[in-house]
């Protein structure tokens, strides 16, 4: 009878420390360094505004490989990423805040993201193979407040606005699909160095229903 107590007490422990791990990411379910950034990254969420404080390292989300932090959940299907994002931290120019669809979670994945560089500097970014090069189109849009990225079927759309106006679409990119995948929240430093914080708030993932055909 004391065994079963015991391990009863056990399990329930295990619940509650699983319930405080989901519920200190909100409507993410996992946080991590991608790549080996030397600042270690870190997340907080407040529940009552739904806002998420994200600090990362990193030297570039670029090229062959990517180093940043990354909180995410797991998905299939179309997907919709919307947030507000205010970068807190001076650096360098080429600071990053990102809306992220990624593959996997090694450093070469295939992805696409919607950024915004700490000048301004707003684009559409995306890996089409593993390891391979990273391309980009910048759009002229200075540092919007909020982005939206979406994923239908093989094509990745970036809507972007000023505090207060609509999105607007900016552009898009064809990529093969791949399910399942991480989508999320990134920030990195671009400066092994540094460390940068972005606060993100009015996040919304959402699975978006089949295109019509």
């Amino acid at each position: 009878m004391a065994a079963m107590k015991k391990a009863a007490l056990l399990l329930a422990g295990l619940a509650l420390a699983a319930l405080g791990q989901d519920s200190a990411l909100g409507i993410f379910e996992g946080a991590s360094d991608i790549g080996a950034p030397s600042h270690k990254g870190a997340v907080k969420y407040d529940a009552a505004t739904k806002t998420y404080r994200v600090t990362g390292g990193g030297a570039n989300m670029w090229a062959g490989r990517d180093d940043f932090s990354f909180v995410y959940r797991k998905m299939t299907g179309d997907v919709a990423i919307s947030a507000t994002v205010k970068i807190l931290d001076g650096g360098n120019a080429h600071r990053k805040a990102a809306l992220v669809i990624r593959k996997d979670l090694e450093p070469g994945s295939v992805y696409a993201d919607a950024v915004v560089h700490g000048s301004g500097l707003t684009a559409l970014q995306w890996r089409e193979k593993a390891d391979d090069v990273t391309r980009t189109v910048h759009f002229p849009i200075d540092g919007p407040v909020k982005l939206r990225l979406e994923r239908r079927r093989n094509v990745v759309t970036l809507f972007a606005g000023k505090d207060g106006a609509p999105l607007s679409e900016m552009g898009n990119t064809e990529i093969a699909p791949f399910n399942p995948f991480y989508a999320g929240l990134g920030v990195c430093a671009h400066d092994d160095k540094a460390e940068l914080t972005v606060i993100f708030s009015d996040v919304v993932v959402e699975s978006l229903p089949p295109a019509a055909k």
